[in-house]
């Protein structure tokens, strides 16, 4: 079989990526290591009730949301059913120190007008930070289908951290955490991470928030759906060993099983550091292999997965922060005792309260990496440090939101199960890091017939995920031509 592409991975980018190509006449062959297409957003069920693991909420969606064109051109449209997040507080932060709690709104004039309200005496630091979020969020090539390609800045390696910009707020210790929160969301430190990155992630959240009925499951019918109306082949146990190279141009891709397969395109959605070694040494520049190889990753995570006996109204459309500390700009790589936590309810869109929870607790690798593993057979030792691990977790949970009290873990996955989950390197959560002076792999390398897609090549989540397969097939089927077909759908 002929192919014009071959993509690596199922996931949401790859899916994305088969998609644009072969609406556009492409014929493209998709293949995935792991059993079935999207493991991770997949989510998967325990005790009955459905999570989410790879996906939550999104931003973006409202009226004239960007998000909509891009999802309406993949023809998602008619297939995802999406529900609005509270209105009156779609993401509250928690200080359990002060017992002191805060609910942001949908909409930057409702969040304008809310901090306003709670920090008069920072109103005109607060009306510069938002105008300058909402002007930021929205700058990437296909978010915003008004301006000139060429006008874009994708590089955020010299500005400002987050934590250097919220100094302003020094003397509202509470607004730097309730504007720093999201770093939870993208797995960077504040003093790390770049301004534009707080604010595209955050930005989205603040123009728009919504969910879709049945989660990631949902989205991945809804992806492979279109994928089979469209003739897009997917193979699943099928890893790659390889990507081919004949004469300096890309040529397809080896299998581990020694099969080749041809194709003058490939796309790899997988964690750029993993690429180096796919490709002949001599496909790339020393230099450029070892960059990806030294890429930075983002932090890891302790994920609960949990139920409670009675509905989580608090979670209904809602998300909750978690602090000890009463305010400051927010730290993600604190002591255990010391680091938030983010909450969201489970299986989110029905008529009644979840009753299934999801907790997020940043972590290092380091954390996990002294225990005796053979493969994926976890030693004794882990699996009596996991147990503690649980315990003191729901203590914690408890503790902070007596909401909670009755509240069980049904499933921990710990840094180890992110890296042999997920493939990412030291398991990383939302992969390679968007660090202030990194260079970021783009779309294109250099290696001809060679494209990147993933978070590595945009920012985290479903609109990163997504962008970032518009970024590298709008390299292949020329930007001004998919950004002019969007434009139709916008």
């Amino acid at each position: 079989m002929a192919y014009d592409a071959i993509i690596i991975g199922a996931g949401l980018s790859g899916l994305a990526s088969a998609l644009l190509l072969a609406r556009n006449g492409r014929k493209v062959l998709v293949v995935e290591k792991h059993r079935a297409p999207a493991p991770v957003l997949s989510g998967f069920e325990r005790g009955g009730l459905y999570f989410d693991s790879g996906f939550h909420y999104a931003g973006g969606l409202g009226d004239n949301g960007p998000l909509h064109h891009l999802l309406n051109y993949l023809g998602l449209g008619d297939k995802l059913e999406f529900f609005p997040y509270a209105e009156d507080g779609f993401d509250s932060l928690r200080l359990t120190a002060s017992d002191s709690e805060f609910a942001l709104p949908v909409g930057f004039a409702n969040i304008r007008s809310y901090l306003l309200e709670k920090f008069p005496d920072a109103a005109l630091e607060i009306n510069l930070y938002l105008d300058e979020v909402a002007s930021t969020w929205r700058n990437s090539p296909y978010l915003d289908l008004t301006a000139d390609f060429s006008d874009f800045n994708l590089s955020s390696v010299h500005e400002c951290s987050v934590r250097q910009r919220l100094e302003v707020f020094t003397p509202w210790p509470q607004l730097q955490s309730l504007l720093s929160m999201h770093c939870l969301l993208y797995g960077v430190p504040p003093e790390s991470a770049p301004f534009s990155l707080n604010a595209q992630v955050a930005g989205s959240y603040y123009d728009s928030v919504h969910g879709i009925v049945g989660g990631g499951r949902s989205l991945v019918q809804g992806l492979l759906s279109e994928a089979e109306k469209l003739g897009v082949e997917i193979q699943c146990n099928a890893d790659v060993e390889g990507i081919l190279v004949e004469k300096g141009v890309t040529s397809g891709v080896r299998l581990r099983t020694g099969t080749e397969i041809a194709a003058p395109i490939v796309i790899a959605t997988l964690n750029p550091a993993l690429l180096p070694e796919l490709l002949p040494h001599t496909s790339m520049r020393p230099a450029y292999l070892k960059r990806l190889k030294r890429l930075q990753q983002t932090c890891s995570a302790y994920i609960v997965y949990g139920r409670n006996p009675e509905p989580l109204e608090f979670l209904r459309g809602r998300n909750l922060f978690v602090q000890p500390k009463d305010g400051g700009v927010v730290e993600i790589d604190a002591p255990l005792e010391q680091r938030g936590f983010y909450l969201a309810g489970a299986d989110q869109g029905g008529k009644n309260a979840p009753t299934g929870l999801i907790g997020i607790v940043p972590a290092q690798f380091s954390e996990v990496e002294c225990f005796n593993l053979i493969g994926k057979q976890r030693s004794p030792e882990y699996c009596d440090w996991k147990q503690m691990m649980t315990e003191w977790l729901t203590k914690s949970f408890r503790q902070s939101c007596p909401e909670l009290s009755q509240f069980e873990v049904l499933e921990l996955a710990t840094p180890l199960t992110l890296r042999d989950y997920s493939s990412a390197p030291s398991g990383a959560i939302y992969g390679v890091a968007r660090n202030i002076g990194q260079y970021n792999p783009l779309s294109v390398t250099r290696q001809p017939g060679l494209f990147l897609a993933g978070q590595g090549v945009a920012v985290c989540g479903l609109m990163g995920a997504i962008v970032s397969s518009y970024l590298a097939c709008g390299s292949i089927l020329g930007h001004d031509f998919l950004r002019g077909e969007l434009k139709k759908w916008s």
